[in-house]
């Protein structure tokens, strides 16, 4: 855990976790002062900045750089608690494991290839299907024999062959249906292997094959898990040839479907919608430097006809990641709300990492030309830069292509 600094007055500078910095997060020196006992201590209260002097002297140049990338807002909030695993500053159960691998605290030995499960997460299939994928790997499925060793059941024959008992890996591997469904659709023949552990040749051949071919191979598993319910269930089989067409024609309505589904996305991502009524609405976006650690935020207001209501860039310095860079962008569209009086507004952009953490119902935003033209725009000014009612001349020139696009009818 650690601290989102607010107001510092919450923070103890030499116990508490509060510098961005890897490790544990608290502020190194070799002697502690003290006269300063809070991180409030280190704020110019006058000027909502950093006492950059006063710093120097207790840390050293060496961490200058990571306290001064620590954003300072003169409305003071609260300090908070926050997850350091996370860039939102909470926990999730992914975060922790992702942590715990980082640091190399983990006891926990890990026998699962991690890239069996990132290619088995990647593939384009509804979740039932990556779900069932995983319980088959982990055999977390009910066949017979697993009932059976559950004192559920006496008999463990596979009902869909009635020659070996039903194990996850008879029914998945060998089992004669599953064999002439596999290999009838092209996929790799499940006997041609020298791996004898079923779980460890499913994982190298989902690891060794692409996108496609597993695809086809994790719908005729559910297909064959299916069939075996609905002999099993209610004494009806399809033929081989039924669970081929079966087969075939799920995936082609997935391969449809992804297809309509991204053509989609693509048309609403060059779509700006704007607002309603007397709503403005402000998009930002940011310009990142990683090497010189410097961004600029670039920041485009409009009302419901699409005319500009003010526009403005602000340059940052010693920030540390993109992050920070399309956080402060936020920050500074809010800052300009405030200080241009509107009442009405709707901040947009295309963070997710700060859209989320600002608890947008939106899972993602498009991406906003403008406000990236704004914060390009900004790369030739040293100092901020408003302009009211009008925009750089590129900016314009993008504004007036949407118009003329929406005129159009796309």
């Amino acid at each position: 855990m650690g601290w989102r600094v607010g107001n510092g007055e919450s923070i103890n500078i030499w116990s508490y976790s509060w510098v961005p910095i890897p490790g544990s997060g608290r502020a190194q020196c070799q002697s502690i002062d003290i006269r300063y006992i809070t991180v409030s201590d280190l704020i110019d209260k006058d000027t909502f900045s950093w006492k950059q002097d006063t710093i120097i002297s207790l840390f050293g140049k060496e961490q200058l750089q990571s306290i001064l990338s620590i954003p300072l807002v003169s409305s003071g909030p609260h300090d908070q608690r926050i997850w350091r695993g996370d860039n939102r500053g909470e926990y999730t159960v992914k975060s922790g494991y992702k942590w715990i691998n980082a640091t190399g605290s983990s006891r926990l030995h890990i026998d699962r290839p991690t890239s069996f499960y990132a290619k088995l997460w990647r593939l384009k299939i509804p979740s039932k299907i990556r779900i069932l994928m995983w319980r088959i790997v982990n055999e977390f499925i009910p066949t017979l024999y697993n009932l059976r060793a559950w004192k559920l059941i006496h008999n463990a024959i596979c009902p869909v062959c009635q020659l070996k008992e039903e194990t996850v890996s008879h029914l998945f591997w060998d089992c004669p249906l599953t064999q002439q469904v596999l290999r009838r659709l092209g996929v790799v023949d499940t006997t041609c292997n020298t791996e004898s552990n079923w779980k460890k040749w499913l994982e190298q051949i989902v690891e060794s094959q692409d996108a496609g071919m597993n695809t086809f191979r994790s719908i005729a598993y559910w297909a064959i898990w299916f069939n075996r319910n609905m002999i099993y269930h209610e004494g009806r089989r399809d033929s081989v040839q039924g669970i081929i067409a079966f087969i075939r024609a799920y995936h082609a309505e997935i391969i449809s479907m992804g297809q309509v589904s991204s053509h989609v996305n693509e048309i609403e991502k060059d779509i700006w919608k704007p607002p309603k009524d007397d709503t403005i609405k402000i998009n930002f976006d940011a310009s990142f430097n990683q090497h010189m650690g410097r961004s600029v935020s670039g920041i485009l207001a409009r009302n419901k006809d699409r005319l500009i209501m003010a526009a403005c860039t602000f340059p940052w310095e010693n920030v540390p990641d993109p992050v920070m860079a399309e956080a402060g962008a936020c920050l500074q569209a809010v800052t300009m709300a405030e200080e241009m009086g509107f009442q009405d507004v709707v901040v947009e952009g295309d963070a997710l990492t700060v859209i989320r953490k600002l608890q947008s119902p939106d899972a993602d935003l498009t991406t906003i030309r403008t406000a990236h033209g704004m914060a390009q725009a900004g790369r030739e000014y040293e100092s901020p830069q408003y302009w009211i009612e009008e925009a750089p001349i590129a900016v314009v020139e993008l504004i007036d292509r949407e118009r003329r696009r929406d005129a159009n009818g796309r």
